[in-house]
């Protein structure tokens, strides 16, 4: 499961912009929603209460803050240590190739809502009781919530649905009891800004107003996280970005896995994480005596 994460656009220009291979001077697509975030969306998420906070522009105070801003497509979500579902996040896309065009192309940085609503979604949102924020890798392919996000490929990104990557530096999970939860933070061992998990997206309309949401696929946790959640967001190696984004493939279910444990790195970290509200740098530190 990933119910909180942070994000992973926190580098600087170059490392950031050459992890993710995007590209910083052309416009983005038109059909990549660039306004102001709506008013109904709940930065709060899972179920907390807190007022509805426009969008904030990545500042000067992180070097992905610069890449994303050297991009003239707008406004992209702000870097964020604290991401909880319905927030907004930033997903990485497929340029696309033309017919015939050989490679993989550019990525672009698109916003998304996270929690994903269909394409085919016409009633009011506060009818939408469906928990989208994760997708269970196992039957994403088949259900009719995700199935059409899983086919999408790098030559259909213009349409409605498809895969994307979602950038994280870690996610976060909590062990014991109701009012006595330890939070723990779970990254990857790398060299590299961070780590991607494996996601899907779909253009959706939410109460009048387009824009795009996505999920993270889950899968079975691997025997170091265990212990914390049964479930596990997939982390996909790096060489495995391309391949997921170009659409389905035999490759599919073996890209579907955690954080391989020698690599998995986790520790306890402050429980100021449980409030949304708290979004600072030193929520991913470690605390207490698991470092």
């Amino acid at each position: 499961m990933c119910g909180r994460f942070a994000s992973a656009l926190i580098a600087g220009d170059a490392d950031t912009a050459d992890w993710l291979r995007i590209e910083r001077d052309a416009a983005a697509p038109d059909w990549v929603e660039q306004g102001p975030a709506p008013d109904h969306i709940d930065r709060a998420g899972g179920g907390a209460s807190a007022e509805a906070a426009p969008l904030r522009v990545a500042g000067e105070h992180s070097g992905a803050g610069q890449v994303l801003a050297a991009m003239p497509a707008g406004a992209w979500p702000a870097p964020s240590w604290n991401i909880a579902p319905t927030q907004s996040i930033a997903i990485i896309l497929p340029q696309g190739r033309a017919e015939g065009e050989a490679g993989a192309g550019p990525r672009r940085v698109a916003r998304a809502r996270w929690g994903l609503v269909p394409t085919w979604w016409r009633k009011p949102m506060a009818l939408f009781k469906a928990t989208t924020f994760n997708a269970r890798s196992e039957e994403a392919a088949g259900k009719p919530m995700f199935r059409d996000a899983w086919r999408g490929s790098a030559r259909a990104v213009t349409g409605a649905s498809g895969r994307c990557l979602i950038p994280a530096a870690g996610y976060f999970e909590w062990t014991g009891k109701a009012g006595a939860k330890t939070p723990w933070f779970i990254t990857r061992r790398t060299n590299r800004p961070g780590l991607c998990f494996a996601g899907v997206w779909s253009r959706a309309v939410l109460d009048e107003t387009e824009m795009l949401t996505a999920t993270i696929l889950t899968t079975a946790a691997g025997p170091s996280t265990r212990h914390l959640h049964p479930r596990s967001p997939v982390v996909l190696d790096e060489a495995d970005f391309d391949g997921w984004l170009a659409g389905p493939s035999p490759e599919d279910q073996r890209m579907m896995a955690p954080i391989p444990d020698v690599l998995t790195q986790l520790y306890e970290v402050d429980t100021a994480v449980g409030q949304v509200r708290n979004d600072t740098p030193d929520l991913v530190e470690p605390v207490g005596l698991g470092l």
